[in-house]
């Protein structure tokens, strides 16, 4: 073989190789693209469960203002005349389940950030 049979060797090879690496490249682009939409759609699933999370843990907390804004309501009707009193234990049973209510969603806000 001679020296210009050995370099139009050289030169496919190397052509091929050039082919090859362009090749890898576009695999390696391709596969890290699926790895980030891989990301983002967990992301997104994550997202839905902690908005679920928060849902169903607001939903009792309402639920249980409501409970207590009844059994209050139920003693101011019955108790006119200690009104005062019942008053204040209806602003603080109240405000007591609304702070609940607000502390559970700004921790499951918390956990949708993480």
């Amino acid at each position: 073989m001679d020296t210009p049979e050995r370099i139009a060797r050289l030169e496919q090879q190397i052509a091929e190789l050039t082919t090859k690496q362009d090749d890898l490249h576009h695999q390696l682009a391709r596969a890290q693209r699926d790895q980030w939409q891989s990301r983002v759609e967990d992301l997104e699933v994550q997202f839905h469960l902690g908005a679920m999370e928060a849902n169903d843990r607001a939903a009792a907390l309402l639920a249980e203002v409501r409970k207590r804004w009844v059994e209050v309501r139920g003693q101011l009707d019955d108790a006119t005349a200690t009104a005062t009193g019942v008053g204040e234990s209806v602003r603080a049973g109240l405000e007591s389940a609304v702070g609940d209510l607000r502390k559970a969603l700004l921790e499951s806000k918390a956990r949708i950030s993480a």
